[in-house]
């Protein structure tokens, strides 16, 4: 019995102590071994790495060296920085990856008068030297870039990655000759943004001397080159799914992913077999453009890690068994603010330096807070005249050298969008912008709205943001509408204008805009029921004020932010014919007001009020009315305001005081349900208004979907004006 224990122990013995022993003679490591961290590309499914290495620091298991490809040289990069992988998950929750990948700027950084511009176009075509070109990428990748700059900030200090807290390195694919391209020195957030910059997705980035693509083209799992950094025992993340099958590849995104995989199978097959420890999670649906999944993500990066903790484990009592590694603190945070000695500018040509001081608003000689630069910066790029705008820190005495990369957007852009609703009917959009015509900082727009109502618009801006900008605008167009009584058609008009404004204007913050100026216009009203009845062109001066804010967070489905237009005109006829008995010198003053006040996170109430009045008895010529009626948000004449339940331009006036509550609820994703409440005054006669006023109710139902070209909404309406109900279709953004 004594004997038979004496040899249990003797066995159980040898199990505890044979694989140190193992693993300490068969690799024979005179010293401790150097453990490298492969991480590969995949897009979103890189997340998976985040909850992997929380397993690792769970575990102990320190690592000499990380390698990564893509997104996984993301999270390789931050963790060789020192970021811990709770820091990162919440790096990666607080972003908004879908604006975030497709360079969406947030709406309050748009100047006032490209707000609209912003959400028209469903293609656009860079123009150069008076060609037409085609993108290299379908975004500049300008916001992710900004992002990875901001959070490995720490790292200015290290020219080679070998230097970082974790010796790090990340590959990138050269697009001219398809090599794959080792990227271990320079700035770091560069060489992180090139080695995911996805084919045709995002634009190549030149770096070290190469033009660069997604280093997972030709090699998404660099395990060689993390061993030929000195690393002994690999463990390795791999969040590829292989090659899809022939009923998979349903979709542009498994598609290039099916065709880049084609390139790197080789490569990942000698990358496994040289892996001591290969972590493969099961993402199962997931792609690489799940962003809004990345918890899910994360957490199946964690379960994989968590199947293989007996070997990791193992490897950590192994290595400690022959020397203890200096721990590490993942404490790694962005730098708050830098000293800056000088700057320097990279690539201005047709953008002044003064333009770019102005808006980062920066100066030698003095500390730059990171995050009021960051928000200059975009401001920056939003202004339209830059394709890119990057930076780096160069060390610098007791400061640094702000090295400042821009990239001037092409001289031109020509885009197209196309919309339809019950107002306006069809129209189709061609649109052309230009930089720097005539003056430098100028903006040229050029409107050709092909459709049932066609206009041709041309506008011209200097704008010198606080200072006095000029502006000139030129309109034509074509209106078509009838004329109801009681809710039946009794004529039909087209309206023919043409316009001419020149004002100056100052703006503030991009979202507050004071303007005045003088408009010309000749228009010509044509009756359809009568057409021996033509009205002859007739001419008018106007001078107007406008103040106007718009800081909505979309122009469509909005959930925060407020709009309003105050403006105050003085008409004067100029043409000597009959409508002089009708018409006369009037001033006039109008009001617009829209606010969002979010509720929760999905349900916002929209209250808004509108308001005009004409001074004293004077009437105006027709077209500068207040026209009530339809949910058209197009503004071809100034008094058009919309109200659930009547017809477009079913009701006109010189007196109004309109309210309007809706509430708009996010059912799901992108769907949302708008109840609408209008009610007011309306009327021709101020003292009649008074004396006997006639309230104006309307309510109405809209169901939308926020689609890629567009809000598509549908709308049930009712009002006490007309008998029945109404119905009003939407398709596209508003131009």
């Amino acid at each position: 019995m004594k004997k038979a224990f004496l040899i249990s122990a003797l066995f159980l013995a040898v199990l505890l102590i044979w694989p140190n022993f193992i693993f300490a003679q068969d690799q024979k490591y005179p010293k401790r071994p150097k453990i490298g961290l492969v991480l590969s590309g995949g897009g979103a499914k890189g997340f998976a790495h985040i909850g992997a290495i929380k397993v690792f620091e769970e575990a102990g298991l320190q690592f000499d060296y990380v390698g990564g490809t893509s997104m996984g040289s993301i999270i390789g990069g931050l963790y060789a920085i020192g970021y811990h992988p709770d820091t990162m998950k919440k790096i990666v929750e607080a972003q908004d990856w879908a604006h975030l990948m497709a360079d969406k700027v947030p709406r309050r950084y748009i100047p006032i008068e490209e707000k609209t511009n912003a959400d028209r176009f469903i293609i656009t075509f860079p123009v150069k030297k008076r060609r037409l070109l085609m993108k290299q990428g379908l975004y500049s990748g300008q916001l992710t870039q900004m992002l990875l700059a901001y959070y490995t900030s720490p790292a200015y200090k290290y020219e080679y990655f070998k230097n970082l807290p974790i010796p790090f390195l990340c590959i990138g694919t050269d697009l001219v000759d398809g090599s794959s391209v080792l990227l271990d020195r320079g700035v770091l957030h560069k060489a992180m943004r090139a080695s995911m910059s996805i084919p045709s997705f995002f634009t190549p980035v030149v770096f070290n001397g190469h033009l660069l693509v997604d280093g997972g083209v030709v090699n998404n799992y660099p395990v060689k080159e993390v061993k030929e950094m000195g690393a002994d025992i690999i463990v390795g993340v791999d969040v590829q799914s292989g090659l899809h099958h022939e009923d998979q590849l349903t979709s542009l995104v498994t598609i290039m992913d099916q065709i880049t995989s084609f390139y790197r199978m080789e490569s990942n097959k000698e990358g496994k077999s040289h892996t001591n420890i290969y972590i493969h999670p099961d993402l199962g649906p997931y792609d690489m453009m799940s962003f809004e999944a990345s918890d899910t993500i994360i957490k199946l990066g964690e379960i994989a890690a968590r199947r293989a903790l007996p070997q990791i484990l193992h490897l950590v009592d192994s290595v400690n068994t022959i020397a203890l590694a200096e721990p590490r603190n993942l404490n790694a945070k962005p730098l708050d603010s830098v000293f800056v000695n000088s700057i320097q500018y990279k690539g201005l040509k047709n953008v002044s330096k003064s333009f770019l001081d102005g808006a980062l608003e920066i100066t030698p000689m003095s500390w730059l807070n990171l995050v009021d630069f960051h928000d200059g910066l975009t401001k920056a790029y939003a202004s339209g005249f830059f394709e890119s705008l990057d930076y780096s820190f160069v060390p610098d005495r007791e400061g640094v050298v702000l090295v400042i990369d821009a990239k001037e957007a092409s001289s031109g852009i020509l885009g197209a969008g196309i919309h339809y609703d019950s107002d306006y009917k069809v129209g189709l959009l061609l649109n052309g912008t230009f930089k720097n015509v005539i003056y430098k900082g100028s903006k040229l727009f050029v409107d050709l709205n092909l459709g049932e109502n066609p206009r041709l618009t041309g506008f011209y801006l200097i704008d010198r943001g606080r200072k006095p900008g000029l502006g000139l605008r030129a309109t034509i167009f074509s209106l078509k509408f009838n004329d109801y009584l009681k809710g039946s058609i009794i004529d039909a008009y087209t309206v023919n204008q043409n316009k001419m404004e020149i004002f100056t204007q100052i703006s503030n913050k991009k979202t507050v805009q004071f303007r005045t100026g003088i408009e010309y216009e000749n228009i010509q009203i044509k009756s359809g029921f009568t057409p021996e009845i033509e009205s002859e062109y007739n001419s008018y001066l106007t001078f107007f004020v406008n103040w106007k804010a718009d800081t909505y967070d979309r122009s469509s489905f909005s959930t925060t932010g407020l709009q309003f237009n105050i403006r105050g005109k003085y008409i004067v006829p100029l043409t000597n014919n009959w409508s002089d008995n009708f018409f006369s010198n009037a001033a006039m003053f109008q009001m617009r007001f829209r606010n969002n006040i979010p509720t929760s996170k999905r349900s916002t109430l929209k209250p808004g009020i509108d308001a005009g009045f004409t001074i004293k008895d004077d009437i105006p010529p027709p077209h500068h009315w207040f026209i009530l009626g339809g949910q058209s948000e197009n503004d071809y004449f100034d008094g058009f305001t919309p109200f659930s339940g009547i017809r477009f331009i079913e009701e006109a006036g010189l007196y109004m005081l309109i309210g309007r509550l809706d509430w708009q609820y996010n059912v799901y994703k992108k769907f949302y349900i708008t109840l609408n409440m209008d009610a007011g005054y309306f009327d021709s006669d101020f003292d009649l208004m008074l004396k006997n006023p006639e309230i104006y109710v309307g309510c109405g139902l809209t169901l939308g979907y926020d689609s890629f070209i567009g809000p598509i909404e549908f709308s049930l309406m009712g009002s006490n004006q007309n008998a029945g109900m109404t119905s009003f279709l939407n398709i596209g953004y508003w131009f």
